[in-house]
């Protein structure tokens, strides 16, 4: 079995990393105004009855998502605030620490 490259596995998981912090980001954003169960093709996926669902616009598909964009549903699912200024906090140094390892050629552990 060949020999594993820290150095490159390190730059894939520092890339891996990036890509899902981004993602999270974009999460973020989004959740301020667009509904957790609405899909891509504005249906409703929610399995109890919402105030915007839209009767379906064929019988027997699945109703749907009449929300206008107008309210925050992240108070729906977090209860602490500061977790949510932690998380946002241990993101941001985490993508600084893969951006300098990334610019300095190396993992943290292979300069340390």
């Amino acid at each position: 079995m060949p020999r594993i490259d820290k150095a490159a596995y390190q730059r894939r998981l520092d890339r891996i990393g990036e890509l899902l912090s981004d993602i999270v980001d974009h999460a973020g954003t989004v959740s301020r105004y667009r509904c957790p169960y609405r899909n891509r093709v504005d249906q409703c996926t929610a399995a109890f009855s919402c105030r915007n669902q839209q009767p379906p616009e064929e019988a027997g598909a699945p109703a749907r998502c009449g929300h206008d964009g107008t309210f925050d549903y992240r108070s729906a699912w977090e209860a602490d605030a500061s977790a949510y200024a932690k998380a946002k906090a241990r993101i941001g140094r985490t993508r600084s620490a893969a951006a300098e390892r990334r610019s300095s050629g190396g993992s943290q552990k292979e300069r340390g």
